[in-house]
């Protein structure tokens, strides 16, 4: 008797939906826009985020920095010019990198062995 009862009234639920009138196509996809434009805005403000504390380590590297290249060369900064570093990487080797080249500044193994 109870499952015909809810039977029932899902029936007169599905009849009473197909009576409303359906909205423009525009509206039924309104949530899934506003979620990606949502989305877009905070992915952006991320990379920008991400943009500058690079561009802030780039701007502080000096002389006798320890740095680790882009192709996983590890070397210290002999010279820094306006768009690239002289990068010794051998006891009288030195190469030219362009500034985007260096991936990460090393940090002291000892100060890495104290966070410990």
């Amino acid at each position: 008797m109870f499952i015909s009862m809810l039977a029932d009234a899902a029936a007169q639920t599905a009849q009473e939906a197909s009576k409303q009138p359906q909205g423009s196509p525009l509206m039924s996809f309104m949530p899934i826009i506003i979620i990606m434009v949502v989305f877009m805005f905070f992915m952006s403000r991320s990379q920008k985020r991400q943009q500058q504390k690079r561009q802030e380590m780039i701007d502080r590297i000096a002389k006798g920095t320890k740095v680790l290249l882009a192709g996983g060369v590890r070397g210290v900064i002999d010279e820094v010019r306006e768009d690239e570093f002289v990068v010794e990487i051998a006891s009288g080797v030195k190469i030219r990198v362009v500034k985007n080249g260096v991936a990460e500044v090393e940090v002291e193994e000892a100060k890495a062995e104290e966070k410990k």
